[in-house]
């Protein structure tokens, strides 16, 4: 059993909180597989990344998809990890198992930065 619990903001900051929503297409019986890589990787981030406070991960009840919900401080905080060689790192281990992945970005009540991507599927970048 993890020791994983999220956590939220930061005692007295005010900004909100910038949360990613990632779907993933697993390759045909690959989805436990994808699911504990996901689990894993997420309990080891919230200790390791800066500005990240946990996620969570669900299974499609079809056996099809994976979602994670993962929530950083701020989008600048999601930035600095995905130029890290952890990020790259992580990236490796999940491109094997999956065959295709969608997805959101969710700023609350602020549109700085996130304006400018518009929707995923125009972004035309999958980072996890």
């Amino acid at each position: 059993m993890s020791n994983y619990h999220d956590r939220t903001q930061s005692t007295g900051s005010t900004q909100r909180p910038f949360v990613l929503i990632n779907s993933f297409t697993p390759k045909p019986g690959k989805l436990d597989e994808l699911t504990g890589v996901l689990e894993a990787a997420r309990d080891r981030f919230s200790d390791e990344v800066p500005g990240f406070h946990g996620g969570r991960i669900y299974r499609d009840v079809d056996a099809s998809s994976a979602l994670m919900i993962g929530v950083f401080e701020t989008e600048d905080d999601y930035e600095g990890w995905i130029a890290s060689t952890l990020f790259a790192r992580y990236r490796e281990q999940i491109q094997p198992l999956i065959d295709g992945m969608g997805q959101s970005r969710v700023e609350a009540g602020n549109a700085r930065k996130t304006a400018q991507y518009g929707s995923a599927g125009r972004r035309g970048e999958a980072a996890a």
